[in-house]
């Protein structure tokens, strides 16, 4: 009997692991893509508008953006969103991980030597020509006020080149906990699987904005860039950021478009010892008033609502 009970255990023991065998790949798949799904909160997990509403806190406003995010920069606390960690393309909201991978490792007063592949790419541009010298200050100004995709590219060439800018860019979101961003390129044009959501443009522009640097280069107006075009001119550039000069505390940060992404955007502003940050993604029209908005939400929800979330600190 003694045996014959032994055998059945140790035949039920077998059986088990075989069971567990079976099971623990597909539960830790599910696991690891939950956790992924959940970072930031629960609540951040689910489609639609999220908010806890309180009292004399009116609804958000209504809008056609497929996502948005509206936090404080400084807690981190999520006030609310829309499809929070929707993967949508980025457009030039992109640029914003490439400066905060790329800043620390470019002398801003060293120059460099522009090549074909940064004369030639499309879309916006400040005028770089191939052969010339620049400065890596001339060269962020271009990308972060004017989005010159040119001017990206050439900071990336800077850097060891565009295939080890996109890695590094990857790296670093994956140090971000931002598990909704692939980059394919260091510009944020359309680019089949790049993409980003409104929860990771937070947790990108909240770590970029700890930079000294970035935060000048965001918060700057204007500038003028040397040696432009075919003329070799000094071009004035604005920022397109129209915030900047149009709604009070305004401190950056980057905007976005292209026709696939459509309307891409962040912002954050500082009022009352207060730094809102929002930021949105496919708006077809309407960028900036629903910039408006969000920000005069956020402002007056601050420490009146509970938070939907939170956006979570860098892994060290």
């Amino acid at each position: 009997m003694k045996n014959r009970s032994s055998s059945r255990f140790a035949t039920l023991l077998v059986t088990f692991a075989t069971c567990a065998s079976l099971i623990a790949p597909a539960f830790a798949g599910s696991e690891h893509g939950a956790t992924r799904s959940l970072i930031g909160g629960v609540q951040l997990s689910q489609s639609g508008v999220v908010v806890n509403l309180a009292e004399g806190i009116a609804p958000l406003p209504e809008t056609d953006a497929t996502s948005y995010l509206v936090a404080d920069l400084t807690t981190g606390e999520v006030l609310a969103s829309k499809n929070a960690h929707l993967k949508l393309p980025p457009a030039s909201t992109l640029k914003t991980l490439m400066a905060l991978t790329l800043l620390p490792k470019l002398n801003p007063n060293s120059f460099y030597r522009a090549r074909p592949t940064d004369q030639n790419v499309i879309g916006n541009k400040v005028g770089i020509i191939s052969g010339r010298r620049y400065s890596i200050k001339a060269l962020w100004n271009a990308t972060l006020l004017l989005s010159g995709n040119d001017a990206a590219i050439a900071l990336a060439d800077a850097a060891g080149g565009v295939r080890r800018t996109v890695a590094l860019m990857n790296q670093k979101a994956r140090q971000l906990r931002a598990m909704d961003t692939v980059a394919k390129t260091p510009h944020g044009l359309d680019t089949p699987g790049q993409v980003s959501s409104a929860y990771d443009l937070a947790l990108i522009a909240r770590a970029a904005m700890k930079r000294s640097d970035f935060r000048t280069y965001v918060a700057t107006p204007e500038y003028v860039f040397p040696n432009s075009g075919k003329k070799n001119k000094p071009l004035k550039i604005d920022n397109l950021n129209k915030l900047l000069t149009n709604y009070s505390g305004t401190i950056g940060v980057k905007t976005g478009y292209t026709t696939q992404a459509k309307n891409t955007y962040i912002g954050a502003a500082t009022r009352d010892g207060h730094t809102i940050i929002i930021t949105m993604l496919h708006l077809i029209h309407g960028r900036d008033l629903l910039a408006t908005q969000l920000l005069n939400w956020g402002f007056r929800a601050d420490g009146n609502v509970r938070p939907v979330g939170i956006l979570v600190n860098p892994l060290k």
